[in-house]
């Protein structure tokens, strides 16, 4: 026989730390149990969309109300905030599930918890219930095709990889509008051994993008046994959800690349345009992820139709993907090389063709955040745009397929 040969020490040394590995994760376990036990209300936020806003309203409601209160919020700057004061989430490469109990166990609330859970696969998002939250109430902000990717084909599957994921005896709080899903979601609920409540949007605001969120907040208060906000409270979070075009020297903008689904940057295009009778098309800037396939897939869909109805003439990209993208594309496509062409002049290009832009697709890239500070250095107040004149065009030749 060859191979290394082990001592009877080895052999012992090795079950030795085996079993002082184990015994401290169990105790791990039975600690973060303990802390989770003594808080008196558990608060999980999911969903597609909407959720770091959500997580974030909740808890200065609750702190309003002079509660204890810790939310974890994750997104492109992961942060956990307890009673107002905000600290940073340090990552590594890899996001790992185990960050939520050493994050609790440096900001142990007595009175409620809220945490975002960011719904990666059925899997992370059903340990992260299981193990890592024990909710009393899991909120489902809506369903969007943002999961298509990790959690289903479709919608449907997509809201069943969620709602799969609630724990027996737990109440969810539906935001979704879609009635076929509502009733999904309401019969997988049940048969789960859990409770739901919709959230139910006034028609004269429903066209608002991501309203649900809004009255979402009444519905979670009303399932830890809170009363609810009053109008004219609810009338504030209404305004933070008016969507307005960003005004430029040259032009004008919207940066819609954080809800990154069809459906809301849709429901985003519909309200900025309805502002405006004047505006015929606008221009589309899209930034792709390699790791993204489902989502770059819905866009280019999504973009499609749009080109067919004859709401945009061209699309501009950039990011991972960008040729396999530009060649599946029925539509003129402008690539932009992230990793050549400055985000300003990117910019700049996409202005010169003096259309309303809006920004959509993933946010999380540090080229992305170098378009948004050349965005905000080019905005100016609504009173500063007299009399300024159209900007020249960009002297940057993209490349342009078909």
């Amino acid at each position: 026989m060859s191979g290394k040969q082990y001592s009877t020490q080895d052999i012992t040394n090795g079950v030795s730390n085996s079993i002082k590995h184990t015994a401290r994760a169990l105790f791990r376990g039975i600690t973060h149990k303990r802390r989770l036990d003594g808080i008196d209300a558990k608060i999980v936020i999911s969903g597609t969309r909407g959720k770091s806003s959500l997580t974030k309203w909740t808890h200065d409601i609750l702190y309003d109300r002079e509660y204890d209160v810790m939310a974890k919020i994750t997104g492109n700057n992961p942060i956990t905030v307890h009673n107002t004061v905000k600290k940073p989430i340090l990552r590594g490469s890899r996001v790992r599930l185990y960050e939520n109990a050493r994050e609790l166990s440096q900001h142990t609330p007595k009175d409620v918890m809220i945490l975002e859970n960011q719904a990666i696969s059925p899997y992370t998002t059903r340990m992260f219930n299981s193990v890592f939250s024990h909710p009393d109430v899991v909120v489902l902000s809506n369903i969007r095709e943002d999961h298509l990717s990790t959690l289903g084909a479709d919608r449907y599957k997509v809201a069943r990889g969620l709602v799969r994921a609630i724990p027996e005896g737990t109440h969810v709080v539906n935001a979704e509008q879609d009635p076929n899903l509502q009733e999904y979601i309401e019969t997988e609920v049940e048969r789960r051994g859990a409770t739901v409540s919709h959230v139910s949007v006034p028609d004269k605001y429903a066209n608002i993008p991501g309203i649900e969120s809004v009255y979402a907040l009444n519905e979670i208060l009303r399932a830890i046994g809170l009363n609810p906000l009053s109008d004219d409270k609810l009338a504030v979070y209404r305004k933070k959800m008016s969507v307005e075009w960003t005004r430029l020297s040259n032009g004008r903008i919207h940066n819609a690349a954080e809800v990154n689904d069809v459906q809301s940057t849709e429901m985003i295009r519909q309200a900025l345009v309805s502002k405006d009778p004047s505006i015929g098309k606008i221009t589309p800037f899209v930034y792709l992820r390699g790791d993204r396939r489902g989502r770059t897939v819905s866009f280019l869909h999504y973009l499609t139709e749009l080109y067919e109805d004859g709401a945009i003439d061209d699309v501009h990209i950039a990011g991972e993907t960008t040729k396999a993208f530009s060649q599946k594309a029925d539509f003129p496509v402008i690539i932009h090389d992230d990793t050549k062409d400055p985000a300003d002049e990117v910019l700049g290009s996409l202005l010169a063709e003096e259309r309303p832009v809006i920004i959509m697709g993933n946010t999380v890239a540090d080229w992305m955040r170098d378009l948004e500070r050349a965005i905000d250095a080019r905005t100016v107040d609504t009173d500063q745009l007299v009399g300024l004149t159209r900007g020249e065009k960009s002297e940057q030749q993209p490349v342009v397929t078909r």
